[in-house]
């Protein structure tokens, strides 16, 4: 059942680690203080020096471009709000030898850890549940600290979370018991694909795709139907007609929409979605990715003459002449076949 909460503070963290947040890739940030478990908040995108250390050095390889992306985002005058997060728990951690475990469940290098715990004694790690606003809140960029109050408070709901319960959970233990990640060769390719996927739409289903196995997200995003597939819909219904011309286009314009081509430019023997065989000519005929040829019978409910598969062996000989032995022959028909409609 879903909750609303008002939240009217926002935490301040460093313009990658809020990145990560929001795409699923870590649940847990590193604030400067302790945070009670049960606390709502903003998450603030700002450009807070990181220990000194170059970003190479504070972030692993594999997130460093979106790390380097992130804060080059980032103006001097406004921020942009896109997330609340509450506070699940904080651990405290002092071991030395447990930053190598924890950096492979993060973005942050051992030595960025190294180095925190030098400074400060304890590394303060917040596990929290992240969930996205419903718009995005833009306010003015206020100086460094750890809580900001916002200009007005937010009426959040816990309808969008970034992770549903059960891969939250999931992660949330193996960052508690520092289990290694299962997939880290999956990662570094994702982390290659981020680039790449804003100019390649292969790259970016990819890219989806990694993210939902690595328990990052858990959907694909809703994609906009494809248009060029209107007409697909009418060819049950042209079939089922005596419109044999637009039957015959639009079985051409299926095998086109599947990958197949043909670069014969006789009328006789082509693919051109936007013409026909005509009298004497084949309705169909696709030389790659394979050579197929075939004629088209719109019909309601007739059954589908006799002499049609005749009639496709004579028209192929005639206009393919030897290539018509290697084709792959198809009848295109709404009704029935007789048993005797044998193609050879």
């Amino acid at each position: 059942m879903s909750y609303s909460v008002f939240v009217d503070t926002a935490l301040q963290l460093p313009a990658p680690d809020v990145k990560a947040l929001i795409e699923g890739r870590v649940i847990a940030a590193r604030p400067r203080i302790f945070i009670e478990p049960g606390r709502s908040f903003a998450l603030y995108p700002a450009n807070i020096p990181i220990n000194l250390l170059p970003h190479e050095q504070y972030y692993r390889s594999s997130f460093l471009p979106i790390a380097k992306t992130s804060f080059s985002q980032l103006t001097s005058e406004t921020i942009l709000i896109k997330a609340w997060a509450k506070c699940e728990w904080c651990q405290i951690l002092n071991d030395p030898e447990s930053l190598e475990a924890l950096s492979q469940l993060t973005v942050w290098t051992t030595e960025a850890l190294q180095q925190t715990l030098l400074q400060r004694r304890y590394i303060f790690l917040t596990h929290l549940r992240v969930y996205l606003l419903p718009q995005p809140l833009e306010i003015p960029v206020h100086p460094s600290g750890n809580f900001i109050s916002l200009p007005k408070s937010l009426n959040v709901t816990d309808s969008t979370p970034v992770l549903i319960e059960s891969i939250f959970a999931k992660r949330r233990q193996q960052l508690e018991k520092l289990e290694p990640p299962e997939h880290p060769e999956l990662e570094e390719l994702q982390s290659a694909l981020v680039h790449l996927s804003t100019t390649n739409s292969k790259a970016k289903q990819l890219d989806v795709e990694i993210k939902i196995f690595l328990g990052w997200s858990e959907n694909s995003p809703i994609t906009k139907p494809d248009s060029d597939l209107d007409w697909i819909k009418t060819i049950a219904q042209i079939g089922n007609s005596s419109d044999g011309n637009g039957f015959e286009k639009l079985v051409r314009q299926s095998f086109v929409k599947l990958g197949f081509a043909n670069s014969n430019n006789k009328p006789e023997a082509s693919l051109d979605p936007e013409s026909t065989g005509g009298a004497g000519g084949l309705d169909f005929y696709c030389e790659t990715p394979y050579q197929v040829v075939g004629e088209c019978k719109a019909t309601k409910s007739e059954t589908v003459a006799d002499g049609t598969p005749a009639q496709l062996i004579k028209l192929g000989h005639k206009h393919l002449q030897e290539q018509y032995d290697c084709c792959i022959k198809i009848i295109m028909a709404a009704g029935q076949l007789r048993n005797g409609n044998l193609i050879t």
